[in-house]
């Protein structure tokens, strides 16, 4: 049932995102191109935002949303999220309709089309094997933040294999503190159970729940030494209190 269910989606999604290179990226960069920078960004978060919602709805998934109001108004916000699932970041672009740089591995960049939309996105790309690369990755997504652009994190550093939540590494915070941004935390809850726990033919039901921002400019020393336990602990009580499975 899995596999008929996701070879179904990806009779329309993989044309959708192959196609981008011909709907999304010439006039999205001829639009940079000309000096209108912020018009080709938004054209491709808009493309960028129709292929991740039409991969939920493929995929048979709906996400539910709440906190939307807790965004903040100013830019270079860190947005720190649990990671579910492979389907994250399509539901974060879709239909959350938020649009971030992200930490993404080395390895994607060999990835043909994807690699363009992480280029599109200012995604800062980490060795993982290399300690001084992954510093040298804090670094770039700290002047991204400096700059005015926002960041998606995912402290656990890498999916949960059991739905659960991982442990928070704390490197992950200075992202936030060392550029001064607000962190706005993000509980993710039933994206795994549209793609790697998939069963069955039923609609899924998933869970994007927008916690409020922490202001860390202005954060005592002290705050400042618990700062992952507030975030960990925020997202954590939210996951505990959004229906569905682990």
């Amino acid at each position: 049932m899995k596999k008929i269910r996701i070879v179904f989606a990806g009779l329309f999604v993989i044309p959708i995102i192959a196609l981008s290179i011909v709907y999304a990226f010439p006039l999205g960069y001829l639009l940079r191109l000309f000096g209108m920078r912020k018009a080709g960004d938004r054209y491709l978060r808009a493309c960028g935002h129709f292929i991740g919602s039409s991969i939920l709805f493929f995929l048979g998934i709906t996400v539910h949303i709440d906190g939307k109001e807790n965004l903040p108004p100013e830019r270079s916000v860190c947005y720190m999220a649990n990671h579910q699932s492979m389907l994250d970041i399509a539901a974060f672009v879709g239909p959350v309709n938020l649009w971030a740089s992200i930490m993404a591995k080395a390895e994607v960049k060999k990835i043909p089309v994807i690699n363009l939309w992480c280029y599109a996105l200012n995604c800062v790309f980490i060795n993982r094997i290399s300690p001084r690369d992954a510093i040298n990755a804090i670094l770039r997504g700290v002047e991204l933040l400096k700059s005015g652009k926002n960041m998606l994190i995912f402290p656990e550093g890498t999916r949960s294999k059991s739905g659960s939540i991982g442990e928070l590494k704390k490197g992950s915070l200075k992202l936030a503190t060392r550029s001064k941004s607000v962190i706005v935390p993000i509980t993710i809850k039933g994206l795994r159970a549209g793609f790697e726990q998939l069963h069955g033919f039923k609609r899924i039901h998933a869970y994007f729940s927008i916690g409020k921002p922490i202001y860390t400019d202005n954060l005592s020393n002290e705050e400042l030494s618990t700062l992952h336990e507030t975030v960990y602990g925020t997202i954590a009580k939210r996951f505990d209190e959004l229906p569905g499975q682990v």
